[in-house]
C-alpha cells in the first residue's frame, strides 16, 4: 500500500504533544485531548503519555483513524 506524505509547515507556541498533533492533524486541541485520554495517539509507536508530553525532532506521532505525522524539522 502506498503512503500518502504531505508536508505541513507550521509554527506552534509549544512542543507539547497536543500543540503539535492538532496542528499537524487538523484537530482542535480539545479534541486532541479527548483522543489522548482515549488511548488513540502514539509517539513513536508507544502509546502517548499525555497532552502535555513534549516532542522532539524525529518524533513519529501516530493517530488512529488520522494516519501518521513526522516532526521533520524545528526551527526557531
Amino acid at each position: 500500500k502506498e503512503e500518502k506524505i504531505k508536508e505541513v509547515r507550521t509554527t506552534v507556541a509549544s512542543l507539547r504533544l497536543d500543540a503539535v498533533a492538532s496542528s499537524g492533524f487538523s484537530v482542535s486541541r480539545t479534541k486532541l485531548v479527548s483522543a489522548i485520554n482515549a488511548g488513540l495517539l502514539q509517539v513513536n509507536w508507544q502509546p502517548a503519555k499525555g497532552a502535555s508530553q513534549e516532542v522532539k525532532e524525529g518524533d513519529v506521532i501516530s493517530m488512529r483513524g488520522r494516519g501518521r505525522i513526522k516532526v521533520e524539522a524545528i526551527t526557531g
